[in-house]
């Protein structure tokens, strides 16, 4: 079973995760790219962001591996199966197909283009999320969620020495390089998450230290600011390490959180990051139009004043969507990813 404190460290935690995420696709914006605009600063400012929320991801395998194991049992992996339906499958189809339905036909309508689709086409647009593309998470995860009694015999079988597979794998896919939106490339981080709740290794430490929690936020800024600066391209050895290594980082710093989270309001807030996640794109590029309307892409003030304005009114837009739905349309709330 996972701890009181844990638990809440966990809602904190994925809720922050989730706001880094926002902030990678805010990144990944025409306005902050340097071969369209030519301003070094912004730039600078994407490539920061993304090193940053590149924790995200990494993050969110290892926890979600912690939470399957934390509670695995052969007998109940039907019923786990089952559960997943409810609180992944049905909200991925659901924006995958709101995506599809407002860029191949909504979008083209109104813009007086022509719709050229087939009924394969279509169906493999929905089916991989092709205008919905951070939902390659989602299928991901369900695999390792389907593929858990094989997690469950090695570590049967092979007891701690299963360790050793993932840092084998890890090595791998540091000489092969598998695609980042792929199974194999994310395999090392659920399997660690997935051994550390086998054999009950605490997520947590006995002595929350905040010289410890500040200690290693700054050196997970400074890491930030040397890949920014270098230009350290994303797939170098490098930047490989530092994004495994990524959410030990995040978890130590995210300590410093911990207080807000004895606030009953707030502590409500932390709980919708799945709504978050699978939301906040439509958010972010409703306000990059909107804002675009009003400031010119000129200089690297205007570059810098955008990113900053899609990022926060995104945010508070998307979390103020999912407090209203979990209040006053719970059965909309879960449709939409709140479970």
């Amino acid at each position: 079973m996972i701890s009181k404190v844990l638990s809440n460290k966990i809602y904190y935690a994925t809720f922050t995760l989730a706001i880094f995420v926002i902030a990678i696709h805010v990144s990944y914006v025409d306005y902050l790219n340097p071969a369209v605009v030519g301003y070094d600063f912004s730039f600078f400012i994407q490539r920061f962001f993304i090193v940053i929320g590149d924790a995200s991801v990494p993050t969110f395998f290892v926890i979600s591996g912690y939470l399957l194991f934390s509670k695995f049992t052969l007998k109940g992996y039907p019923k786990m199966l089952l559960n997943k339906v409810f609180s992944l499958t049905i909200p991925y189809f659901f924006w995958s197909i709101l995506a599809f339905l407002i860029m191949q036909i909504i979008y083209p309508l109104i813009l007086g283009g022509t719709i050229n689709l087939t009924f394969k086409s279509a169906i493999i647009n929905i089916l991989m999320s092709e205008d919905c593309k951070h939902l390659w998470f989602v299928r991901t995860l369900l695999v390792f969620f389907i593929c858990s009694p094989l997690l469950y015999f090695i570590f049967k079988y092979l007891k701690k020495w299963s360790i050793v597979i993932p840092i084998v794998l890890f090595f791998v896919n540091l000489l092969y390089r598998p695609e980042y939106s792929g199974i194999l490339y994310w395999i090392p981080l659920f399997f660690v998450g997935s051994y550390l709740a086998y054999f009950n290794v605490s997520f947590t430490s006995k002595i929350q230290s905040k010289v410890v929690s500040i200690s290693v936020l700054l050196a997970f800024i400074f890491l930030a600011l040397v890949f920014t600066i270098n230009h350290t391209e994303y797939e170098d050895n490098s930047y490989y390490f530092y994004r495994f290594a990524s959410p030990l980082l995040a978890w130590v710093s995210l300590d410093l959180l911990s207080p807000l989270f004895k606030k009953e309001k707030v502590r409500e807030i932390f709980k919708s990051s799945a709504f978050i996640f699978f939301s906040h794109l439509f958010v972010v590029t409703a306000f990059k139009q909107l804002f675009q309307l009003w400031i010119s892409v000129d200089s690297n003030y205007h570059c810098a004043l955008l990113f900053f304005l899609v990022l926060i009114f995104a945010s508070i837009l998307d979390i103020s969507i999912a407090y209203l739905l979990k209040r006053s349309a719970k059965p909309v709330y879960k449709l939409c990813g709140g479970r």
